[in-house]
């Protein structure tokens, strides 16, 4: 989750009745450090939709 300083205390209110509400979807996909050169050259073309987490144990 990442703060804003933009909004009120009502946008606040409303964005997290919203994710209670199950009407806020993140974008991820899990892909593993020895593929990282792969991952940033789909982030430099702009191929990477939302974010990828690097997953540490695999």
């Amino acid at each position: 989750m990442r703060g804003s300083i933009v909004g009120t205390r009502q946008d606040l209110e409303d964005s997290l009745q919203f994710a209670g509400e199950g009407k806020v979807a993140s974008h991820f996909s899990w892909d593993k450090t020895e593929n990282i050169n792969d991952i940033f050259h789909c982030m430099e073309e702009g191929r990477i939709d939302g974010r990828v987490v690097l997953d540490l144990a695999a």
